[in-house]
């Protein structure tokens, strides 16, 4: 198999279920690895790794393949819509912050003493619709302030930067880049620690000189961003959590 060559492979589960799992090989991987995360299971590979050995691998784990899409499962159905005036809380930024609701005359969102404060007619028949409005807009204008930030700083160190930036939320990816150099990011992110988002920029700026997921990628990612290994099994591992909270807000479906 070529390094980071990718193709699904079916797997069975113990009560029955088939799953696709997307596997690939990754210069960097001294092991394999299985995470059942928003895209579904993915396994990687150190480079080399014969398919019959994955295969033989994904069989051993498949319970617990089963269990895990069972808790993804559960916790995407717990994630119902808020209910405008109840207690909420919100993870932004990797920290669970308590909501506050009030009466405004217009839908607003603002960060105040280590808390969110939602202003809005809380009496209006689309109170609802109204509220993820303005959740949305808070999150693409704080998702906006910061990504310019980070792309400021890392143009530094990439030598390029984007020619245009988008923020909405993605089913499965984190990020893309156009050919045109547009990049693309998941609004999502804005909920995760500040890591994972610098990771997934630094990412997609990387994408600017090389545009597959060979070795002269990655390793010119881990130049400019050596923590990314960890950011990149954290959203593997606990991306989920945040694609799910980011739809019950500003009500979009992820499944």
């Amino acid at each position: 198999m070529e390094p980071q060559a990718e193709q699904f492979v079916d797997l069975e589960t113990p009560n029955g279920r088939t799953v696709r799992v997307l596997t690939r090989t990754h210069p960097r991987a001294r092991r394999l690895s299985l995470t059942v995360g928003a895209g579904g299971p993915r396994l990687s590979a150190p480079a080399g790794t014969h398919h019959s050995t994955m295969r033989a691998f994904l069989r051993e784990n498949a319970l617990w393949v089963q269990k895990k899409l069972r808790e993804l499962d559960l916790t995407s159905r717990k994630l119902a819509p808020p209910t405008p005036g109840r207690a909420e809380t919100l993870a932004f930024r990797g920290v669970e912050l308590p909501v506050r609701w009030e009466y405004g005359a217009f839908p607003r969102v603002r960060l105040e003493r280590n808390e969110l404060v939602i202003s809005l007619n809380l009496g209006h028949a689309e109170v609802a619709r109204h509220a993820q409005r303005a959740m949305r807009n808070f999150l693409v204008s704080e998702m906006r302030r910061e990504v310019s930030r980070l792309v400021a700083y890392y143009s530094l160190l990439v030598g390029k930067t984007p020619t245009a930036f988008r923020f909405i939320p993605m089913r499965t990816l984190w990020g893309s880049l156009s050919s045109g150099g547009r990049m693309s990011l998941d609004l999502s992110l804005i909920l995760a620690p500040p890591k994972a988002l610098e990771y997934v920029i630094v990412h997609e700026m990387c994408h600017l000189w090389v545009r597959n997921h060979g070795p002269r990628f990655w390793a010119r990612v881990a130049q400019v961003f050596p923590d990314v290994d960890q950011q990149r099994d954290w959203l593997n591992e606990q991306g989920h959590s945040i694609k799910h909270e980011i739809s019950r807000w500003i009500g979009v479906r992820m499944d």
